[in-house]
């Protein structure tokens, strides 16, 4: 195939009106996003598309997703290119369906897009206001059932919430509870790669011939390597995830580092939640 070419972009935590921004940010998160979007303007080869997997805004109103289907609209005339969403934790699923996408409220939002040569699965993993990730019976039902129509198409997953890798170990509480449900779901599909977000640190690692890759924020990076104690940063990063052939990679351009800590995050128990809370 030929290359195609997609801007991650994630865990935006735009604010609502009248709120003050995520986490003490200094910068308007509103300001970092454009120059991603700058960034991507200025490339000489664009991207054929881009993915915002999650936390648009922090707990926005309906009118906030209004505005934020404006603001995305507008990028996608000037560049010509679609982009994608899913949700995040932090989103405000009726206030989503009501202002973003006009349309009568659901459970939960997920989607397919079919291309010629790959199939791009955007999952729901938000439950309520819970921190970790949860797809629910329903949504792993309908992803297996898709996967099976075209069992030799290519496939890559996009959600908020990581699989449960190597590096994800001491986020156990937070990312998706159902890591093992969804692998048993994938393992004999032609999935090339599942891409998130949610942790707001970059971190890769492979299952077989899988990718799996976790992008950091737009809006802030958190430091994790106190696990009891996470320490968060103003920062500014996207991904260029580079498919051609065989071969997939992943650019992580950082736009902005801050150097202070402008808040800190304490976390008691590391390890998976009791999953009777989602029942």
């Amino acid at each position: 195939m030929s290359k195609f070419k997609i801007a991650q972009i994630t865990d935006m935590h735009l604010t609502p009106d009248g709120s003050h921004p995520a986490q003490h940010q200094k910068i308007d998160p509103y300001l970092k996003l454009n120059t991603i979007f700058r960034d991507i303007r200025l490339m000489n080869e664009r991207p054929h598309m881009i993915s915002i997997t999650g936390d648009l805004i922090h707990g926005g109103s309906s009118e906030d997703y209004s505005k934020l289907a404006k603001v995305l609209s507008h990028h996608m005339d000037k560049l010509n290119i679609p982009i994608n969403v899913v949700l995040g934790n932090h989103d405000n699923t009726p206030a989503f369906f009501e202002g973003f996408l006009k349309q009568p409220l659901r459970e939960k939002y997920y989607y397919s897009i079919p291309t010629p040569n790959i199939d791009f699965y955007f999952l729901d993993t938000k439950f309520h206001n819970y921190e970790p990730g949860y797809l629910g019976q329903d949504q792993l039902i309908w992803l297996r059932e898709n996967l099976a129509e075209n069992p030799n198409k290519e496939a890559i997953i996009f959600m908020h919430h990581p699989l449960d890798g190597p590096a994800l170990h001491h986020m156990r509480y937070s990312i998706l509870q159902e890591s093992t449900e969804l692998m048993e779901i994938i393992k004999e599909q032609n999935v090339r790669a599942i891409f998130s977000g949610h942790v707001h640190f970059s971190t890769s690692f492979c299952r077989g011939k899988m990718l799996v890759h976790t992008a950091d924020s737009s809006a802030y990076h958190i430091n994790c390597d106190n696990i009891h104690k996470h320490l968060v940063y103003d920062s500014t990063n996207y991904d260029l995830i580079t498919i051609e052939d065989t071969e997939i990679g992943v650019e992580t351009r950082n736009l902005f580092s801050g150097q202070d800590i402008i808040n800190h995050i304490d976390v008691d128990d590391t390890g998976f939640v009791n999953l009777d809370v989602f029942r």
